[in-house]
């Protein structure tokens, strides 16, 4: 059995809690949050026998074997680093943190501690996404290519639109990019952004535009917005695009293949020259659910998980070149 303790018991960590409650061998015991009765009712709602408003406490539990870091991503590092000094294992919200040198700090604290690192990259565990490489990597959309993605939105609590705490949508939003594309592509070189403010509340940019080049000649360009009206539709994209066509997300064909059920599974369709298409399609799944049953199974067994802090790393240095790339409109060379 692992004993899981939460520090942080917002949205996230109630989504994660609810995925752990079905997981055999997994419970949670105690529950942290700066809002004590945020931790009492996250306590109440999951069972857990404690809660605090100090996450100390939950770490001083000797029965706690693993811990789930939910916070705002500008509190990660304390609770990580006490955590492993503490001999928990850890799962840590993605972005790992604000500041590259942090996120060493925190690997480091594991690594000395024999303790194990996670990083909550779920997008490794999205059939979708997991398709999206084997297709691209394939060569069927030939080489090189650009992923290109675009997205919008209004995040519910203020400090995700905050550079000093969440780090806004090119830190919070598109960290998932940035780690899928280093699983694609390998490498990056470099960024080029602009970015801007569309909302007076927020602090610091809140939408830009990017282009990351990778060392294979390949490209991820997004267009990311949390500046937008409450409740306005912004049209999204998600291609790639190369020599051979365009791999779109979704069904798109003219004609579905004739076992396609649209209920248990999804599509990519690849539009080819001479009006040529071919369909490719992965099983839905839970995601989160694979996500934290994958870590569980490997804190309980002491195993590395699939996302190490390395991989929160790699992932936090294409982050923080693209807000300084975003800030000064120019390209910033990564690694």
């Amino acid at each position: 059995m692992l004993n899981i303790g939460f520090i942080g018991c917002g949205g996230i960590a109630r989504h994660h809690a609810s995925c752990l409650s079905r997981i055999r061998g997994a419970r949670i015991v105690a529950a942290a949050d700066v809002v004590a009765d945020a931790a009492e009712a996250f306590a109440r709602d999951f069972g857990a026998e404690h809660h605090s408003a100090d996450f100390r406490e939950v770490l001083d539990l000797s029965e706690i074997d693993a811990v789930w870091v939910c916070t705002p991503t500008f509190q990660h590092p304390a609770p990580v680093i006490a955590a492993a000094k503490a001999g928990k294992h850890v799962f840590c919200e993605k972005p790992m943190a604000l500041k590259v040198a942090d996120a060493r700090r925190m690997a480091n604290a594991c690594r000395q501690a024999d303790v194990r690192l996670t990083i909550g990259f779920v997008r490794r565990f999205d059939a979708q996404w997991g398709k999206l490489k084997d297709i691209v990597q394939s060569g069927a959309v030939g080489s090189p290519v650009i992923w290109r993605f675009a997205a919008g939105g209004r995040p519910g609590r203020p400090w995700f639109r905050d550079e000093n705490k969440g780090g806004g949508p090119l830190m919070d939003g598109a960290v998932h990019n940035y780690d899928f594309a280093l699983q694609i592509f390998g490498p990056a070189a470099s960024a080029q952004a602009s970015s801007l403010q569309f909302d007076p509340t927020s602090v610091g940019a809140d939408t830009a535009s990017v282009i990351i080049n990778f060392a294979s000649g390949d490209q991820h360009s997004l267009i990311w917005s949390w500046g937008v009206a409450a409740g306005a539709p912004v049209a999204g994209l998600n291609d790639v695009i190369g020599p051979a066509g365009t791999l779109q997300f979704g069904m798109t064909a003219q004609k579905a293949p004739a076992r396609f059920n649209p209920e248990k599974s999804g599509a990519f369709t690849l539009k080819m020259g001479e009006g040529r298409e071919r369909v490719y399609s992965y099983p839905l799944k839970d995601m989160f659910a694979a996500q934290d049953k994958h870590v569980v199974k490997c804190f309980a067994n002491g195993e590395q998980p699939l996302v190490t802090g390395e991989d929160g790393i790699a992932a936090l240095e294409i982050a923080t070149a693209v807000l300084r790339a975003g800030k000064g409109q120019r390209t910033v060379k990564i690694g």
